[in-house]
């Protein structure tokens, strides 16, 4: 059907969205977290030129070794960095973070480059331990004299604390798009398989449709010529034997058109055939087919139609069928000596609206959209008759087609009501509501 063609197209086209999504994710997570870490980078070159002034002010006029450490001290506290240092301009250590290298030389070919260098620095080695450091230099300047210089080195492991935030951030989003990646996957899979099981039902249902048809064929000839080569003078219990053969035979063929009809639209392969056609024709040859019996059930009956045979575009055999149907099943739920009552009428301007309501069983207000949806039947529908419960969801759908729908109203125990309205050809009167009708009935 359209809807499942547009459902698998809008899967798919959100599967495509989610994947170019996704990819964008990842590029732009890659650029967030590098600039997450240029920030971390800034914030240190910041820290670097304050430190050096902080240790300009502890070296001049008089160095003060106190001041001193307790600048690297105070740098080494912040978890993201790795090591403070402040040295002189022979490179002799005169304040780290480890207390085992103050008073050594520095001879590191990043400390050389540091102090050959007036500008600051922000130079990438790779450590003893094996880990990348970021090593942030600033020459230590009063006046204009340079009396040092001081580093501040972050690692590849020391920096991960401060991106942490920011890389649980990018992880989550991470995987939340993942997931929905795979939950669009998992739904295109399970609506695949939907498709092949439905694909499966639909030759199945048409295999044994056409077999039934078949038979139906074998019975109707066989009817036939048992009624042909019936006595004039039979009795009046074979007639009855006719009558119940016929019905049952007209039953079989309902419910195997049913269910063709309904495998059909399922496979997309139901077309309609939009024409003009007067909707009181159907109706009237809808309610004779079923007259005879409505008088053996003893049903009082009551078509009231409009005198104006309005014109509405439809599909002849898809209306005939509905109509078929929602008569059909008004007989079949109706008690005997109940009572049902067929309008047609024009209850709004431009528009020509059916509607059937029997006595009986009714329908719980829990089970009305249910009994639309195929193959359900209320328990109050199956004692009181049986059946495969598609004709109303057939109805439905046929309705659909054309544009519009079935309504269903009921009260439990009481009665049942079906409409359904269909648009009146453009300068066919449209005739207002409380128009002359014409009334036809019979009691039982």
């Amino acid at each position: 059907m359209k809807v499942n063609r547009l459902r698998e197209i809008a899967i798919n086209v959100s599967l495509v969205i989610s994947a170019l999504a996704f990819l964008l994710i990842l590029g732009a997570a890659g650029l967030i977290y590098e600039d997450a870490r240029n920030s971390v980078f800034d914030d240190m070159r910041l820290r670097t030129e304050i430190f050096s002034r902080r240790a300009g002010t502890a070296m001049f006029p008089k160095e003060d070794l106190f001041s001193l450490h307790f600048l690297v001290n105070t740098m080494g506290l912040d978890k993201v960095i790795k090591y403070g240092m402040v040295a002189d301009n022979a490179g002799r250590i005169r304040s780290h973070s480890d207390a085992d290298k103050i008073g050594g030389i520095d001879s590191s070919r990043e400390g050389s480059a540091a102090r050959n260098s007036k500008l600051p620095l922000t130079q990438v080695f790779k450590g003893a331990d094996g880990l990348k450091y970021f090593y942030f230099s600033e020459p230590v300047i009063v006046g204009a004299r340079r009396l040092g210089t001081v580093a501040v080195a972050v690692n590849s492991d020391t920096l991960k604390y401060r991106l942490a935030d920011t890389t649980y951030k990018l992880l989550f989003i991470f995987v939340a798009a993942l997931g929905a990646l795979g939950l669009l996957l998992a739904l295109r899979a399970l609506f695949r398989r939907e498709q092949e099981f439905s694909a499966l039902r639909s030759a199945m249902v048409h295999t044994v449709s056409h077999e039934f048809n078949n038979a139906l064929t074998v019975i109707d000839a066989a009817i036939f010529m048992l009624e042909e080569s019936e006595p004039a003078n039979s009795d009046a219990s074979r007639e009855a034997l006719y009558r119940t053969l016929d019905y049952e035979r007209k039953s079989l063929k309902s419910f195997v058109k049913n269910i063709l009809n309904e495998a059909r639209m399922e496979a997309g392969k139901f077309k309609i055939d939009m024409r003009p056609l007067a909707l009181c024709d159907l109706v009237a040859s809808a309610v004779s087919v079923m007259e005879e019996l409505m008088r053996r059930k003893k049903v009082s009956f009551t078509l009231d139609m409009t005198k104006e045979p309005f014109v509405v575009s439809a599909d002849r055999v898809a209306m005939a069928l509905v109509l078929s149907n929602l008569v059909g099943n008004a007989v079949k739920y109706t008690p005997e000596n109940g009572r049902i009552t067929v309008r047609l009428a024009a209850e709004k301007a431009g528009s020509i609206t059916f509607n059937i309501e029997n006595t009986g069983r009714g329908i719980a207000a829990a089970d009305i959209e249910k009994i639309k949806t195929g193959f359900f039947r209320t328990g109050e529908g199956q004692a009181a008759s049986e059946g495969f419960g598609l004709g109303l969801k057939i109805c439905n759908d046929m309705l659909l087609l054309h544009g519009s729908s079935l309504e269903v109203k009921s009260e439990l125990g009481k009665n049942a009501c079906f409409s359904f309205s269909l648009p009146v050809e453009a300068g066919d009167g449209g005739q207002a509501p409380g128009s002359a009708n014409r009334l036809s009935s019979f009691t039982s």
